[in-house]
């Protein structure tokens, strides 16, 4: 039985982590975190046995690092792209390891929430804070990580 839902933004040096109890109905965490210290934040927080951890997984996206712009640009951002996938691939097997159940979900696509450089838009924001009532102290991989949450089936704070 699932009693706390993690939402996981994986990136180079720190990630988004939001971490929402089902029995309180409370989110116990949201922010950016150092990866390094990712299993130790959880563990202070959550059982491994009765945790689901939704983790953003952009190496599922065909074509993920192919960039427009100058060739220097386009090089940097696919090396940029390609780190934060294999940290998050790293992460996934960390957590795996540390006894998590972990589901890989695909990024949240460019639109109304999210502009075409993948910064949260402000009807994006307003979202996060309008569904979480978290209104400071967030940026925009730790509302990566709120996204997965409030989008996952099993979230029970209410309609998304």
């Amino acid at each position: 039985m699932i009693k706390t839902i993690v939402g996981l933004d994986g990136d180079l040096h720190k990630s988004g982590l939001a971490v929402w109890d089902m029995e309180l109905k409370k989110w116990l965490y949201a922010k950016a975190t150092p990866n390094e210290d990712i299993v130790e934040v959880l563990a202070t927080m959550c059982d491994p046995e009765t945790t689901l951890v939704k983790l953003e997984a952009g190496w599922k996206i065909k074509k993920a690092n192919l960039r427009g712009g100058s060739y220097l640009s386009a090089q940097r951002k696919a090396k940029n792209v390609g780190e934060n996938h294999a940290a998050g691939k790293m992460i996934h097997k960390i957590l795996i390891k540390a006894g998590y159940t972990v589901e890989l979900v695909t990024p949240l696509a460019k639109g109304p929430f999210k502009s075409l450089k993948g910064s949260w838009s402000v009807l994006g924001r307003q979202y996060i804070t309008k569904r979480t009532g978290i209104t400071k102290g967030i940026n925009d991989d730790a509302r990566d990580a709120i996204f997965l949450v409030l989008h996952d089936n099993n979230y029970n704070g209410g309609n998304p």
